[in-house]
């Protein structure tokens, strides 16, 4: 892979989008199913805005729909700009594979539902993405607060909570619930990503953590090549505080069974720091949005 990627098996489903970490969902989704990736393709986040109008994805969609070897696509995006959508429907009419569409922000749209649809177009049982729950799970009264290294699993949950929840703000440390990417190019500049280092964020999470008006933490891990050797490491204290304080811990964990950092190892031990952990990011999402309502049983 060219940058960050996991470790996933060859199959027959393609994968292509303006979005990094929903190309890394998608092959995890798919890899806990059991179904393997021919092709996974990054456009560049900004492809489907409007001053760029889709280029990279039209010719990426032309060509794995060349592919004789290739059973199903699936074709993923934060919410794009007003003028491509139109585009990218026609083009998706034009292919003879069939195409899954998940451009999120749509009504509905997760990157779960997107995977599950791949599946069934080979005939394949779906299966469940793992997770793993600690006995108890701590909850005191307190806002939702999201510290995410991965702008689509951000933009993902964002549209989940804000569906349960209402208003949720993008801006850290304000009042309210609030969902940040700190892989935002804000964040980054003259310093590198938070999926390789994670000073910036773990800064931001022991100060949410120490915030009274906090009552769930959700935060993204994302494994594989390119991403930090172990962040499990950094994470364990600041969730056993949380843990501690009774701030429930949600963690939406993007990787496969076969990447380097060991994706069991790295959910069992946020687990028994008093973490739920999730392989789907929109299951993790409902969850922290049922558990701020109050629902125990989300």
């Amino acid at each position: 892979g060219l940058g960050f990627s996991n470790v996933v098996e060859p199959g027959s489903v393609a994968i292509t989008g303006a979005s990094g970490t929903g190309i890394q969902q998608l092959c995890c989704l798919l890899d806990a199913a059991g179904v393997g990736v021919r092709h996974a393709l990054g456009t560049g986040s900004r492809d489907l805005s409007d001053e760029i109008a889709a280029r990279s994805t039209l010719q990426a969609l032309s060509a794995l729909d060349a592919d004789p070897e290739v059973n199903a696509i699936i074709l993923v995006s934060k919410p794009p700009g007003r003028n491509v959508a139109s585009t990218i429907e026609e083009a998706v009419a034009r292919c003879r594979t069939p195409v899954v569409t998940a451009l999120l922000g749509s009504e509905g749209v997760t990157l779960e539902g997107a995977a599950r649809r791949a599946v069934e177009l080979l005939e394949v049982p779906w299966v469940e993405p793992p997770m793993w729950r600690p006995p108890e799970t701590p909850r005191r009264p307190g806002y939702l607060r999201g510290l995410f290294s991965g702008g689509t699993l951000r933009a993902e949950s964002h549209a989940i909570t804000t569906h349960l929840l209402g208003d949720v703000d993008s801006e850290p440390h304000t009042p309210g619930h609030w969902l940040c990417d700190f892989g935002d190019d804000r964040y980054t500049k003259g310093r590198a990503h938070p999926m390789i280092d994670p000073t910036l964020r773990l800064e931001a999470l022991e100060a949410t953590v120490a915030d009274a008006a906090t009552g769930i933490i959700i935060l993204d891990v994302v494994l594989g090549h390119g991403a930090h050797p172990d962040p499990a490491s950094g994470l364990e204290p600041l969730v056993g505080r949380a843990a501690a304080d009774d701030i429930g811990v949600i963690v939406s964990l993007c990787g496969s069974r076969s990447d380097p950092q060991g994706r069991d190892d790295q959910a069992e031990r946020l687990m028994r720091a008093g973490a739920e952990v999730y392989v789907s990011n929109a299951a993790a999402a409902a969850r922290a949005a049922s558990m701020a309502i109050g629902d125990d049983d989300g």
